[in-house]
């Protein structure tokens, strides 16, 4: 299908032992395109996955860190995720963001420490 609707489509979270995001998911031939909420005071653990994310931020503020670098990010703001990258978040505020990956991997990360798993883990159902 080519049109979609965010309303129309499950709301799932990818990553429970990891993040407390969660939304709808597109996922085409090469990236995933997601929305994802987040209340304030939630977080995402220090984690890290071999394919290349940017973070588009609709609607709250929070801290993002990446290798080791603390950010804030508020609306308007577009985060980008290296492969690999070590990155964590706290909401400060109730959050809406835009997600969009490449395919090379899964929507699930790995936590901090661990090294990555031979074969993509697979996506629950969206």
């Amino acid at each position: 299908m080519p049109v979609y609707r965010f309303e129309d489509l499950p709301t799932v979270q990818q990553n429970p032992n990891l993040s407390s995001n969660r939304g709808e998911s597109i996922k085409g031939e090469r990236m995933y395109f997601c929305h994802r909420k987040r209340p304030k005071d939630t977080r995402a653990e220090p984690h890290y996955h071999p394919c290349e994310q940017f973070i588009y931020v609709l609607k709250g503020r929070q801290r993002i860190t990446v290798d080791g670098e603390e950010h804030l990010a508020g609306p308007g703001d577009v985060i980008h995720i290296p492969p690999n990258a070590v990155h964590s978040t706290l909401a400060l505020e109730d959050m809406e963001t835009i997600y969009v990956k490449d395919t090379s991997w899964s929507l699930k990360g790995v936590p901090a420490g661990e090294a990555a798993p031979d074969a993509p883990p697979e996506d629950d159902p969206f």
